[in-house]
């Protein structure tokens, strides 16, 4: 039968849980139980013991059990007080006479005896001293015998090679004990010798270790000394012949925490020496460890982390955080562990190493790289994710609830089953190969993969491909996510498998790259941390907010500020992706192609003003804090970029001003809110030009009387002014006419105003012909009665005043008698209307000459009197005279006075017609 050397054996003695040969089973002590466990974790057989300690030979075909039990002696005496003293009772009267009615004569008092009994607290004696008993026991925990060694055995380690017990006490005693038979017990000399335990205390070192390889059995005790001596054979032990041949080997200077047998058969002791500096010495390597060490305690002696390969040529000490593989004497490598180790072991050949921690890491190391291990912590991580809690929180009690140490380890033959215990649960992972094929991007090697079985999480390395040792049973395969800087690594399937032996087919992990994606703020962006290609985000449009209103002054403005406050609000404004600007969109869609930043920028908007009538309240400024009270923004409209955030509003009193009237202006408005103690500016244009000729024209301001267009006042309430304007109107007027007073064809006028407008009464004039104003026209309607040259006209509206003109001709008049009328200007079409003065004449008397016309000169045309010439151009006219008869026929007295009478008529008719004429 091929030997399984699973554990060194000074770890049988002191650890606690091994292995057995066939690797089905597993040796399990705890402070109140012995127990065998099978490789499913079920208990196979259990029996109570007191912190006992367990051994087991090379193949693990027996288990050698020290149970450690107290024996308590206590003896109890209870005792008590016996009292008897008098006492006078004195009876009530009515008492004495009711008894005597009924024939009972009683005196007023009475003695008795009162007889008392006092317990007093019982009287304990106890005793108690340690025993110990060992039991030799099959594989599966069938007792072969048992036996006890007596009240002086305080056993510290034990040993065995399935035919005897060795058993050790603190008091450096040796008990052998074979077939439920104490056949050995004797003291450890410094000398070597052997000496017979005595039957008082005895002042030997505590043996801390003890080995059995086939007959030798090496001690170690806790002043360094290691002890060899030989197990008698059958034939010796029954002829009762025999030399334990006890042999003094060395000193390590420190107390021997740890003994195995290399691959020659000789011992290795690990010697911890405790100073004000500990340090341990590996004997006889002449290795010194400096690290920080670690002394475990628990239901045996102390002992260092610390064990020894199965072919002997490998020893593995724990320090500090790491653990040193040392091979053949000298060191090999090193691996820094998370936590400090609290328990270790390897394979045969030490290429498999199982290691615990005092924080519950397991990890499973070959060839000194990990390719097994859990923790508490990503254990619980792992299941609430799957639970559905892929936030990973949890709090500091479920922390600490989980985290428990690994209290001892043991590992199979090849390495591929081990177990490790931690306080009082033990766990087995018996393992079988399967294959895997890692897809993923270059940059994501080396990755993860944890396989859940049971409550437990065992985390891989994994390369481009390889082996995962995977539990029996049904297990659940999940390749985990793997960070490095700004992108990840995602697995994109779980498997669940059944195992129960190597997997033919290889398992496909693939895995996709995705890019951190920082959201800000991230509870108001709703979007994936880590993303590739094309990805929407969205944001709460209207966050809310946590809003401060201050404002100094009476009830009514802080009643305003309460208002202000509830319409203060955030509003989403737009995105920045990466530096860039993008539009107010509640949904932006975002191409990921590396590391990306995507915030949503907000802004504050608060009402500017808040009143109750011609009071209110002005903004004066916005501050946003974060949580920090650090200043985010501020302004009128300040914007932020984190969450949450408490605004502050600042407002100070203000009144209303305003202004009335056409054009004008307070502080560039038609009304403000000033605040109180400012100064606003009034403004009233001085001319209003309101269109088609018509303008306003600045007089003054209606409530203050003052005349400049311009005024300041501080503002120390409501406030309205109004200007007053006059209105005008543009009169144009046609060159060469003119309004008299002004300068130029264009004047602008006062509505109701008069004016006088003027033009020449003739225009141009050359060569016997002119032209003359003839009327005026007034916005292009004429005004055949205003024919003035000078005419006076009320302005009511905008004016454009022009004039029609008129051609006209030069008349010259001759006349051979009389006086011919002077020349004159007759209209073009006019009737020259003239005769000489007189129309008729004497001469020489009596000849009678009657005007009788007129004859254009230049065409000979003659107009009988009284037809008068039509002009129609310059000309001359030459007056036509006939030769009256009758005068020549009257002659005389008569004759002189018909000619007086006739001349006298005459004057008269030619006096009218000149009349006409002027008119």
């Amino acid at each position: 039968m091929r030997l399984l050397f699973v554990l060194v054996l000074a770890t049988f003695a002191l650890a606690y849980v091994m292995p057995t040969e066939s690797l089905d089973t597993f040796y399990w002590a705890q402070p109140g139980a012995v127990s065998v466990v099978g490789l499913d974790g079920r208990t196979l057989w259990s029996q109570n013991a007191m912190y006992p300690l367990i051994a087991t030979d090379r193949a693990g075909r027996c288990l050698a059990v020290a149970n450690r039990p107290y024996v308590y002696d206590m003896q109890i005496w209870r005792q008590s007080i016996r009292m008897s003293a008098p006492a006078d009772i004195t009876l009530a009267p009515e008492l004495v006479d009711a008894l005597r009615q009924y024939g009972v004569q009683l005196p007023q008092t009475i003695r008795v005896w009162l007889n008392l009994t006092l317990p007093l607290p019982p009287l304990v004696l106890a005793s108690v001293y340690k025993t110990t008993i060992v039991s030799l026991h099959a594989p599966y925990g069938y007792p072969h015998w048992a036996v006890n060694l007596g009240p002086r055995a305080n056993v510290t380690a034990i040993g065995t090679n399935c035919e005897y017990v060795v058993a050790a006490t603190i008091f450096g005693e040796v008990y052998v004990v074979r077939d439920g038979r104490i056949v050995g017990n004797f003291l450890l000399d410094p000398r070597g010798a052997v000496r017979r335990a005595p039957g008082v205390n005895v002042l030997d070192p505590p043996v801390t270790a003890v080995a059995v390889v086939n007959r030798t059995v090496y001690v170690g005790t806790s002043t360094g000394d290691v002890y060899r001596f030989i197990l008698p054979t059958d034939e010796e032990f029954r002829s009762g012949r025999f030399d334990w041949q006890l042999t003094r080997l060395a000193n390590c200077g420190g107390a021997v925490y740890g003994l195995y047998v290399d691959a020659r058969g000789e011992p290795v002791a690990l010697c911890f020496v405790k100073r004000e500096r500990p340090y341990a010495y590996v004997h006889p390597y002449g290795i010194w460890i400096l690290d920080a060490l670690l002394a475990t305690y628990g239901i045996d002696t102390p002992r260092l982390v610390s064990a020894m390969s199965q072919d002997g040529r490998w020893l593995f000490v724990g320090a500090g955080s790491d653990i040193i593989a040392i091979r053949d004497g000298r060191v090999a490598w090193r691996f820094t562990l998370p936590a400090k180790p609290s328990a270790v072991a390897a394979s045969w050949n030490g290429s498999v190493v199982a290691v615990g921690t005092q924080a519950g890491h397991f990890y499973v190391l070959r060839d000194g790289a990990p390719v097994i291990r859990t923790d508490p912590i990503s254990t619980l991580l792992l299941l609430r994710a799957v639970g559905g809690n892929a936030t990973g929180n949890f709090t500091l009690a479920e922390a600490l609830r989980q985290v428990r140490p690994v209290t001892s380890v043991a590992v199979s033959f090849d390495g591929q089953t081990a177990a490790f215990e931690m306080w009082d649960s033990l766990r087995v992972l018996y393992t079988a190969r399967a294959q895997y094929i890692v897809d993923a991007p270059g940059e994501c090697l080396p990755l993860e993969a944890a396989v859940r079985s049971g409550d437990v999480a065992y985390i891989y390395r994994l390369g481009r491909s390889g082996s995962l040792y995977v539990p029996y049973g049904q297990v659940s395969v999940y390749p985990l996510y793997r960070y490095v800087g700004e992108f990840r690594c995602r697995p994109l399937q779980n498997f669940t498998l059944t195992i129960f032996g190597d997997l033919a087919e290889p398992l496909v992990l693939r895995y996709v790259k995705e890019f951190k994606v920082a959201r800000q703020p991230a509870d108001l962006v709703k979007g994936p941390d880590w993303a590739s290609g094309q990805v929407r985000f969205s944001a709460e449009p209207m966050p809310k907010i946590s809003v401060q209103a201050v404002v100094q002054g009476d009830e009514k403005v802080a009643r305003l500020a309460e208002a202000a406050r509830g319409r203060t609000a955030a509003r989403l404004v737009g995105w920045v992706v990466d530096g860039r600007q993008v539009g107010p969109f509640p949904v932006v869609a975002v191409d990921v192609r590396g590391p990306v930043e995507v915030r949503a920028v907000y802004e504050v908007s608060a009402p500017e003003v808040v009143s109750e009538g011609d009071v209110g309240i002005k903004l004066r400024n916005v501050v946003v804090y974060d949580l920090q009270g650090n200043v985010v923004d501020a302004g009128m409209r300040p914007r932020f970029d984190v969450y949450p955030v408490n605004v502050v509003v600042f407002y100070v009193p203000a009144y209303r001003v305003s202004v009335g009237g056409v054009g004008a202006t307070v502080n560039g408005s038609d009304a403000v809110w000033a605040e109180l103690g400012s100064v606003v500016e009034f403004k009233a244009p001085e001319v209003v030009d309101l269109g088609n000729g018509t303008r306003l024209v600045f007089v003054g301001w209606a409530e203050t009387g003052e005349r400049s267009p311009v005024v300041r006042a501080e503002v120390r309430g409501p406030m309205r002014l109004t200007p007053v304007y006059r209105r005008q109107y543009v009169v144009y007027v046609r060159p060469p006419a003119k309004v008299e007073g002004a300068v130029g064809n264009v004047t602008w006028a006062d509505a109701g105003s008069k004016i006088r407008v003027v033009i020449p009464p003739v225009l141009s004039e050359q060569a016997g012909v002119r032209t003359a104003f003839k009327n005026w026209v007034i916005n292009g309607v004429p005004n055949a009665t205003l024919n003035a040259p000078a005419v006076e006209l009320t302005v009511r509206r905008p004016l454009n005043i022009t004039y029609e003109t008129k051609r006209q001709y030069l008349a010259v008049f001759t006349s051979s008698y009389g006086t011919a009328p002077p020349s004159m200007w007759i209209d073009e079409g006019g009737t020259a209307a003239a005769v000489p003065t007189p129309t008729d004449v004497w001469s020489p008397p009596p000849l009678h000459w009657v005007f009788a016309g007129w004859r254009d000169v230049a065409t000979g045309v003659v107009y009988s009197y009284p037809a008068m010439p039509v002009v129609t151009g310059p000309a001359t006219y030459e007056a036509v005279w006939s030769l009256d008869p009758l005068p020549l026929v009257a002659i005389g007295g008569a004759a002189a006075g018909a000619v007086f009478l006739i001349w006298f008529l005459r004057r008269r008719r030619l006096q009218r017609l000149m009349a006409e004429v002027a008119e």
